[in-house]
């Protein structure tokens, strides 16, 4: 049962990864700007490579994969300018705080993935060990 929840997590993070490449090569969506190209491609290429060494069983992957959630877990927009973060790398259903100072955005999706990922994480762990190990 479990290892049909882990293959399905790698499977929505190909899925994920695959929109985020295609975002960040100009594919899909409005044209982003040129200073996020790196890190959206970067977290792309993390959740491409991390989809694939969890299709194959791998923790590391799963590893990277809470990463690659991690990073669009939370965007941080202020109001006077200055420090801004945002990864907007795949599928967002965001919450939105506003504050006095600016607007923070809590991924909905991310943060229900991040948590299906950890949960993969933690049976793998306390599942039995296998020769070789992956």
């Amino acid at each position: 049962m479990m290892q049909e929840f882990e293959k399905w997590v790698a499977r929505v993070l190909l899925l994920n990864s695959a929109l985020a490449l295609g975002v960040s090569l100009g594919l899909l969506g409005e044209p982003q700007p040129a200073d996020a190209l790196p890190l959206l491609y970067g977290a792309a290429m993390l959740g491409f490579l991390s989809a694939v060494l969890s299709l194959k069983r791998w923790k590391l992957g799963l590893w990277g994969g809470a990463l690659y959630y991690a990073l669009q877990l939370v965007s941080v927009y202020p109001f006077a300018g200055g420090w801004q973060f945002a990864v907007k790398a795949g599928v967002s259903i965001g919450l939105v705080l506003r504050f006095h100072s600016g607007v923070v955005v809590l991924n909905l999706v991310a943060l229900a993935l991040l948590a299906a990922t950890a949960a993969v994480l933690a049976w793998r762990y306390r599942a039995p060990k296998t020769w070789p190990p992956r």
